[in-house]
């Protein structure tokens, strides 16, 4: 569905894309707020390091390979959380530390084309940056962060494990909640009412586009 548009004066205005040089005078100026990043860095992580995972397998009689990790969530360790300790020598900036947790499940393949899923394997990895955080007693420290398997090996012996890489990707944001001025216009519209899901066979075939019932033309190549 799209956005309701709003008219001011010959002009409708509705979010999304602008041409340079069309955007609208706005009709006020508003004071609102905001959470504002003042910091952020990047990083992306091999986690090669993590410890094999030992397991039974459930078909003793075939060899089990590695299938695949799934479900990989990263989660920051509270307490403590961020740890803020400001740098006296860089005004402004501070060393910010902070533990996150990764879990994951893995899957074993076997021959006779049956799964056996590890549920919920834990590793961490830490982090001790700098960033620029101006005010360490209201700052808000904000992440983002995705996983990917990257690989995976069965090994088969007097016990049996399995050896896996995880890489990650993460956004670490330095914040703080503040008030702006920002141009405006206005409050939003009422948005439109919104599209049912269609569940009924009737509704579903009324969406459909009209065929047509005139033959496909026959064009000859000149």
């Amino acid at each position: 569905m799209a956005f309701t548009r709003k008219v001011l004066g010959q002009q409708e205005i509705v979010p999304g894309p602008v041409q340079p040089g069309q955007l609208p005078e706005p009709t006020e100026i508003a004071c609102i707020e905001v959470t504002k990043i003042y910091d952020a860095c990047s990083q992306r992580l091999c986690l090669d390091n993590i410890p094999p995972i030992t397991f039974v397998p459930t078909l003793t009689t075939l060899t089990p390979t590695f299938g695949e990790i799934t479900n990989i969530k990263i989660s920051l360790v509270e307490p403590p959380g961020f740890v803020i300790t400001p740098i006296t020598e860089r005004p402004g900036f501070a060393r910010v530390e902070a533990t996150f947790q990764v879990t994951f499940d893995v899957v074993i393949n076997y021959p006779d084309g049956t799964t056996q899923t590890l549920p919920g394997n834990i590793t961490t990895f830490s982090k001790d940056i700098v960033l620029y955080v101006p005010d360490p007693n209201v700052a808000i420290m904000k992440y983002e962060a995705m996983g990917e398997g990257l690989y995976g090996k069965v090994n088969v012996g007097v016990t049996t494990t399995v050896e896996v890489i995880i890489g990650v990707w993460i956004i670490i944001k330095s914040a703080v909640d503040v008030q702006l001025l920002v141009p405006s216009y206005g409050f939003c519209p009422t948005p439109a009412a919104c599209e049912e899901f269609a569940t009924d066979v009737c509704d579903i075939f009324y969406k459909k586009p009209f065929p047509t019932f005139e033959p496909p033309q026959m064009y000859q190549n000149p």
